[in-house]
Parts: structure tokens; C-alpha cells; sequence
């Protein structure tokens, strides 16, 4: 994963937003956890190399935010999908009281 490199030459791995929400658009949800995953290890990786104290902490505190962000993007659609299919099977149920019902 290439990234903008932080004082001192040290590169930061790049969130891979726009597959993890294209994961998320198509429902693919190992997937988008995949790339999370994959992305949290290159950002260890390369933490393992920095000090901290000659190199600013600032543009890794901001990745860490925007990760725990899309994390938690691939999380709310996740609930929302399920929250949705937990409703269509409740309407289906109806329908089929219903259906019975008038039969």
C-alpha cells in the first residue's frame, strides 16, 4: 500500500476508502473487512519503524481517526442491512397470516 510519507520518510499506508465503500455497495462485507484488516497491519507495520519522538504524531492520529471512522461506515451498514432483512421477514410473516387468514 503506498501512502504520504510523514516526517522524517516514513510512508503512510493509504485508507482504502473508496474499495471499502464499494465493498460495502455491493454487500460484500468480508471483503470490506478484508481491506480494514489489511490496512490496519500495513499501518502496524509501519509504526513499527517510527519515533515518535522526532516524527509528528498529527498524520497518524488523523489516519487512525479516518480508519475507526470507515470501520465503523462498514459497521452502521451492516446493522442497517440486517435491521432490513429482520423487517422483510417480519412482513413476510404478515403477508402470510394475512394470506391465511383469507383462505
Amino acid at each position: 500500500m503506498a501512502g504520504d510519507r510523514a516526517g522524517g520518510g516514513t510512508v503512510i499506508p493509504v485508507l482504502p476508502v473508496d474499495e471499502v465503500r464499494a465493498a460495502i455497495a455491493a454487500d460484500a462485507w468480508d471483503r470490506a473487512n478484508a481491506l480494514l484488516q489489511a490496512h490496519d497491519r500495513a499501518v502496524v507495520a509501519a509504526v513499527a519503524g517510527v519515533d515518535f519522538s522526532t516524527q509528528p504524531q498529527a498524520p497518524w492520529r488523523a489516519l487512525l481517526a479516518a480508519q475507526q471512522a470507515l470501520a465503523d461506515e462498514v459497521r452502521a451498514a451492516r446493522d442497517e442491512v440486517g435491521r432490513s432483512l429482520d423487517k422483510l421477514h417480519q412482513d413476510q410473516r404478515g403477508a402470510r397470516a394475512w394470506r391465511q387468514a383469507l383462505a
